[in-house]
């Protein structure tokens, strides 16, 4: 464990999944496809709280014989939140399987999240874009895997008006990963992958629209920086400060937040970039850390305040600094 320290709207598919994969792959991903494109079909016609309450428990059935990822989340919790006892964590460790289940339930009746169950936020929210955008330069969009992080980006992209591009580990089936992209471009949410997809992160700024990524995935050594997160350094992408840097647009934090069985959003106070940024040096690389640094602080913030609806599945901590 690591020390603690001080236009039109078209779907797109981020990466080219599955393009060199052998024949018996592809079928087995198409049939894969097929039963879940079944069961999706099926889950669509139980109630929404019906479909949460059954998935729910299904997922902390799972979880109770998955001894791996228990111990990942457990771990971290541990690290997180050193003045926890054992059966503070057990709670959050169950809540954290059943989380899955409900975002499940959630992203299949997706559709239903309009009227009144907007989150109340939205109007607010709707706002805050609007000012930032104002000045031609796009919104920025820190956020995490919190709650129902994917709900979020579909609810945002309906109720904005304004297309919504997020960066996303594509799926291993390719299959659902373009039936995913699909869903989420019906709600004005546009998929980006890395690499390229930054030269279309700036496209998408400079025409007034929104660039959402989620920060709180460990990236491996030299593709990061080492910020602390919950005191401890993590190696955190400073993609999200280039951008900022490069396009003079604000870093806006928003996260999902369940209250209850309604969907919330905490908004937090847009990060400017720093004016007249080297192209290269160490003055840009401290400020690039310091961004990202600011940028990890908010989703910590978040994370504290519904600390059961992180993804604590993920081994956020996973690379160390040189020597430690």
């Amino acid at each position: 464990m690591p020390p603690r320290s001080g236009g039109e709207v078209v779907a797109r598919v981020p990466v080219k999944a599955g393009k060199n994969d052998p024949p018996w792959k592809t079928a087995a991903d198409a049939v894969v496809y097929l039963l879940l494109r079944l069961v999706w079909a099926l889950a669509r016609a139980v109630p929404l709280g019906a479909l949460r309450r059954g998935l729910e428990e299904i997922a902390a059935m799972i979880g109770r014989l998955d001894r791996r990822h228990r111990r990942v989340i457990d771990g971290n919790l541990s690290l997180a939140f050193p003045e926890w006892d054992e059966k503070r964590r057990e709670r959050a460790v169950t809540a954290a399987f059943r989380n899955w289940g409900r975002i499940a339930a959630e992203v299949i009746h997706a559709d239903e999240f309009t009227g009144p169950r907007m989150p109340a936020e939205m109007a607010e929210l709707r706002r805050e874009v609007e000012r930032l955008a104002a000045g031609g330069r796009g919104v920025l969009v820190v956020t995490a895997h919190l709650a129902n992080f994917e709900l979020l980006a579909r609810v945002c992209g309906r109720a904005t008006g304004r297309r919504i591009w997020v960066f996303h580990r594509p799926l291993k089936n390719r299959f659902a990963d373009r039936f995913l992209s699909r869903q989420r471009a019906a709600a004005n949410v546009m998929s980006l992958g890395r690499g390229l997809d930054v030269r279309e992160a700036l496209r998408a700024l400079e025409r007034g629209e929104v660039v959402a990524a989620p920060l709180d995935q460990n990236q491996p050594r030299g593709h990061g920086v080492f910020v602390d997160f919950f005191g401890v350094p993590a190696c955190t992408s400073t993609m999200l400060a280039r951008l900022s840097v490069a396009s003079g647009a604000a870093v806006l934090p928003v996260f999902a937040q369940w209250r209850g069985d309604a969907l919330g959003i905490m908004i937090g106070s847009a990060i400017e970039p720093p004016p007249g940024v080297a192209r290269r040096g160490a003055e840009r690389a401290t400020a690039l850390r310091d961004l990202t640094r600011r940028y990890t602080a908010e989703i910590e913030a978040a994370v504290r305040r519904s600390p059961e609806q992180w993804n604590w599945a993920h081994r956020r901590w996973k690379t160390r600094p040189e020597g430690e």
